[in-house]
């Protein structure tokens, strides 16, 4: 079965039609995926519960301990885990506690080389690296 040049040509048109389609509009590569991360916040008058902390952490792949010292270090406030949310002491506003997530992902779980999010900590000596299990990149992490 081949096909004569008119219906080659018609079916490489076709092609390029749904290639347009499939590429317009998307701004991510091949790999790349979305993180959709929402942290629960339950505001009471002096405390502020990350109900969904042990969630939020296995989305990322990271340890629940790892996310809660960051969100502490950074917003200067005390707090405890329990079973798997963060309590924190004070308010925190759900935007407060997204701009904070956001920030750790860029600087604990997407590789600045690939800017994939298949990435693990690893502690060698002193020193904390992200390694990148798609590109195999691995880059230097500060200990929080």
């Amino acid at each position: 079965m081949s096909l004569d040049l008119k219906s080659k040509e018609f079916y490489e048109m076709l092609l390029d039609n749904v290639l347009a389609r499939v590429t317009k509009g998307s701004s991510a590569s091949a790999g790349d995926r979305v993180l959709e991360i929402s942290p629960n916040l339950i505001i009471d008058a002096k405390n502020t519960f990350f109900t969904n902390l042990g969630q939020v952490a296995k989305m990322l792949n990271r340890e629940p301990a790892h996310l809660a010292r960051f969100l502490l270090k950074e917003t200067g406030r005390a707090g405890a885990i329990s079973d798997d949310r963060l309590v924190i002491q004070g308010r925190m506003l759900h935007d407060e506690a997204k701009r904070l997530i956001d920030l750790y992902i860029k600087e604990f779980v997407r590789c600045p080389v690939c800017n994939g999010i298949d990435t693990r900590i690893v502690s060698e000596k002193r020193f904390r690296f992200l390694v990148c299990d798609a590109c195999g990149a691995k880059s230097p992490v500060r200990r929080i």
